[in-house]
Formats: structure tokens, sequence, C-alpha cells
């Protein structure tokens, strides 16, 4: 049985994705250096540790920049450091951006935080452009502590892991996003995957998708210090991306289209964790991620 993400590659040469012009890409990544350039500038006045990570981090260690075919940028921030950002983000960034998180004022988005353009839109499947999560973003995602002891760390694992299922089923079931049902209904795989997350999800409408998200984000918390570090909202869920702190910190410096940033201390065992030893070599056009553009629109655009 394929993954939820494995079917929308599947269906990414679809008619009906938007397809960027070379002016559209150009447009959006510089928004996304703007974003992050204000995001980082931030974190430096307040001394909050920011790094890219994910196919970003890939990107500055492989092209020093984005990847030839990438659509967005990621980075994370330690959690004492995100919490303490949460309460100065108003002040300082507030009126270009909005801030969507799990456990703060503006409604959650996903089961990671999101850094919103405002005046933007980015409408992908699942998303429609009445939800305010569709705009250009930059994602946030939390590094926690892991427990050191292995049982703890299996136990609370799966509890996590479970929890963000349940959020995920819930999430289709409670939006039902035409768009989306349009989109996997076109395979008769995509179809059953598509109709079992609506019956499984209506088991879990007992919340709704930003109570699950609340209780996903605080139930991957850790508050003990400990030798190991992990991203549980990353693409491995809670156990993919567990490694020895010293892989995250300290950061070390690197270069991203031109501008020096931060990336995991030993970027080298990160990537190979998530990518495989062989990251540096350009993957196959079937394995390269995309995102499922349906709209974007600029700051400006009529």
């Amino acid at each position: 049985m394929k993954s939820y993400k494995a079917l929308l590659n599947s269906l990414s040469n679809d008619s009906s994705l938007r397809q960027l012009t070379g002016d559209e890409i150009k447009k959006l990544r510089n928004v996304f250096l703007t974003t992050f350039q204000d995001l980082a500038t931030c974190c430096e006045k307040y001394n909050l540790t920011l790094m890219l990570i994910g196919g970003t981090a890939i990107g500055a260690v492989r092209h020093q920049g984005f990847i030839p075919w990438d659509d967005d940028l990621d980075v994370a921030m330690p959690r004492r450091d995100f919490e303490k950002f949460k309460k100065i983000f108003e002040k300082e960034l507030g009126e270009k951006y909005i801030l969507a998180s799990p456990n703060y004022k503006n409604n959650a988005n996903n089961r990671f935080p999101m850094l919103l353009v405002k005046n933007t839109l980015y409408v992908e499947a699942g998303n429609n452009s009445e939800n305010e999560g569709s705009k250009i973003k930059i994602d946030i995602f939390i590094i926690e502590n892991i427990p050191d002891n292995f049982i703890h760390r299996y136990i609370k694992g799966l509890w996590c892991t479970a929890l963000m299922f349940m959020a995920s089923y819930e999430d289709t079931y409670e939006h039902q996003n035409q768009a989306l049902k349009k989109y996997m209904c076109k395979t008769k795989e995509g179809r059953k995957a598509y109709y079992r997350r609506i019956k499984v999800g209506k088991i879990f409408s007992f919340f709704n998708f930003q109570k699950w998200m609340n209780i996903v984000d605080s139930a991957c918390q850790y508050k003990k210090h400990t030798k190991l570090l992990g991203i549980p909202s990353g693409r491995g869920h809670y156990f993919g991306e567990i490694r020895s702190r010293k892989t995250f910190l300290p950061v070390i410096k690197g270069v991203f289209e031109g501008i020096e940033v931060n990336l995991p201390g030993d970027f080298n065992d990160y990537l190979t964790n998530l990518y495989g030893s062989d990251y540096m070599c350009l993957p196959p056009v079937e394995k390269r991620e995309r995102h499922f553009i349906l709209d974007i629109k600029f700051k400006g655009d009529e």
C-alpha cells in the first residue's frame, strides 16, 4: 500500500497542477529569501538558534542555494528558543507575517509552525484559497529533547506517532477539500485511500483539527535535557530524525544564495540519516520531491 505522500507523487503530472513559470519561481524564491532574512535577523537579535534543515540544508551543502527544482524553504528551532520566539513575534514580525502554530493564538494549519507572508496566496492540493494557511510560507520545525531511555523513548514515540495519525485523518474528514478529492480520485488506488481517510477520520472527529494539533504539539515536548534530539514533526515523524545532540548543536555556518546561514552541527550525519549516504548525488527525476500547487499570487498581484 502506498503512503499518502507517495500517492500524491504518483499523480504529480496531472494537468490540474500549477506549473510555475520561470518568473514565478524567481519571485517565489525572492519572497522566501526575504522572509528568511527577516526571521534570521529577529532570531539573531534575541539570541535564538535558527538553522536550515531538510532539502533546504541539502541545497546549501550541494548547491549553495536552492535545489534547482525546489519550491520551499525549511528551518528549525530548538523548542526552548521557539517558545521565546512566540512571545516576541508580534512586536518584531507581526506587521508583515502571521505565525500559525499549535498552542498559539493563531490557528495551526499543520503539526508544525508556519511563518505566513501576508497578502499572498499559495494553494496546494488539500487546501483551498479560503484557508488562512494558503499563503507563501516558511515551515518552522521544532527540535525536541528525546528521552535517552530506550523504553521511555519507544513508548513516547509510538504515542506521538499515533496522535499524528489521528490528527491527519481527522483533518481530511473535517475539511473534505473538493480539490484534493478530485485529484486523488483520478485513480482507483487514490480513491480508496481518500475514502479510507474520510472513514477513519470520522472516528476521531470528537476533537476538531485545531485541538488535535495542540495535543500533538504538547505530546512531542520533553522538558528534560537529554543526549538525544529529534524533529518529531518532520518527514520521518517521531523516530525518523533522532540523532545525538551534537548532530544538531552547536550549529555550523554555511552559505545559501549568498547569505550566511546556520546548518546542523554535523550536517553530514543529519543528511545521511534523512536521505542516505549519496545525498550529494542528484536523485532521478521520478524521486525528486515537489509540492502540488493549484494557485499562486504574490503581494501586489491583482
